[in-house]
């Protein structure tokens, strides 16, 4: 069995700011709760790996997984299952996962051409497999957003403790759903390790 890592698909994006006009004077866009973990929370199993999934914020249909809210929650759980679909979709599915999971563009274009050049099958090993931590909703408008995903990696031999890392995903709102926007190769986008959760919202946050 192919043992697989979750793929770093994310890509810095200048946001610009919402606000909504009345026709006498200007008033700012309803606030969002950026921080908050997505309601109804459970975890499925995708090849191995654990991955969040909300019965309100989506995805709605998981195979390829799809269907979101259009709020952060949506977006992180968009990026959570999107990164997961990339890294386990076998030689048979993969390009209708790319299609469906992420948005077009050149950093796509490099994906698929990269991919076709390896074979996935099997589930990864539970022993390597690394989970889904945490979210922190970096930048949001209601065309895209950054979250920055929180994952934890089991402990080699002769490393103590789990390695905690973050990376940031990209996300646009594109054709009624939340698409991850991948990054090219140019873009040079990886993990960080970090030290704590702090300051990340937990999956099952609203649910302990």
């Amino acid at each position: 069995m192919a043992v697989r890592r979750v793929l770093i698909t994310a890509a810095i994006a200048l946001l610009l700011p919402i606000s909504a006009c009345s026709t006498d004077e200007q008033t700012e866009a309803p606030a969002v709760d950026v921080a908050a973990a997505p309601a109804d929370l459970t975890w499925r199993n995708v090849a191995g790996l654990k991955v969040p999934t909300s019965r309100a914020d989506g995805p709605a249909r998981t195979s390829p997984p799809q269907g979101y809210s259009h709020t952060p929650q949506g977006a992180a759980l968009a990026a959570a299952n999107g990164q997961a679909a990339l890294a386990t979709a076998p030689d048979a599915t993969w390009p209708e996962v790319v299609r469906t999971v992420t948005a077009p563009g050149p950093g796509r274009d490099q994906w698929a051409q990269a991919r076709v050049l390896m074979s996935v099958s099997g589930a990864v090993d539970p022993a390597v497999a690394t989970t889904f931590s945490g979210f922190k909703v970096s930048d949001y408008s209601p065309e895209r957003a950054i979250v920055l995903l929180a994952t934890s990696t089991p402990p080699s031999a002769d490393e103590p403790e789990p390695l905690l890392a973050a990376y940031p995903v990209q996300l646009a709102w594109t054709g009624a759903d939340w698409k991850v926007v991948l990054p090219t190769q140019a873009d040079n986008i990886d993990a960080a390790e970090i030290q704590t959760l702090d300051g990340f919202t937990t999956w099952d946050e609203d649910n302990q």
